[in-house]
């Protein structure tokens, strides 16, 4: 009767340490678009994101203690989000990686080179973008879409600031279907 106990306690003891993680060699498609919410987007003739890295957070379940960071490499080193703004958005990820369950993301952003419509030149934005906390899951055989939805702001009415590039909201899609939308709308 005791070994029923332990083989039941080992059991919910191996549920609860890995929750949603694989056995390693079990991968998933994940896939990192980001567009822009068109606020002050209008302002610049080019505004150029240079990334330096996606990180996913994994869940680390009773592992607490394991946390950590994934570092994935962007599928493009730089891009104009001039050309991606409403519905049009732009892929700066997409590849394998291992299933399991997910507690955030990060948009490393190294450097933004702005180009004003108005006055042709350089001026400075300032990246506002951080993590993210955003609970996905990427399993074999599925695809997860994460389309992050990035806003330019002109903060120079509120002196010294001047223009900001903040997270406005992100879709969660998982195999074609919507999942998540913040903000709902």
């Amino acid at each position: 009767m005791k070994r029923h106990y332990l083989a039941i306690f080992a059991l919910l003891l191996s549920a609860i340490a890995a929750p949603g993680l694989s056995n390693g060699n079990e991968q998933g498609i994940l896939e990192v678009r980001i567009k822009d919410h068109r606020e002050a987007i209008g302002d610049f003739s080019k505004l150029i994101l240079n990334f330096e890295a996606i990180l996913v957070s994994p869940r680390p379940g009773f592992k607490f203690w394991q946390t950590g960071w994934t570092s994935l490499a962007p599928a493009v080193a730089s891009l104009d989000l001039t050309k991606y703004v409403g519905k049009q958005s732009a892929s700066v990820f997409r590849g394998s990686v291992a299933a399991g369950s997910f507690d955030a993301i990060h948009l490393k952003i190294k450097t933004i080179e702005a180009t004003l419509k108005k006055n042709p030149r350089s001026t400075n934005i300032k990246n506002k973008i951080g993590p993210i906390k955003l609970a996905f899951e990427t399993s074999t055989r599925g695809d997860t879409v994460i389309v992050l939805d990035l806003v330019v702001l002109d903060m120079s009415d509120h002196p010294p600031a001047g223009y900001e590039l903040n997270l406005k909201g992100y879709d969660l899609y998982t195999n074609g279907k919507l999942v998540e939308k913040v903000p709902p709308g």
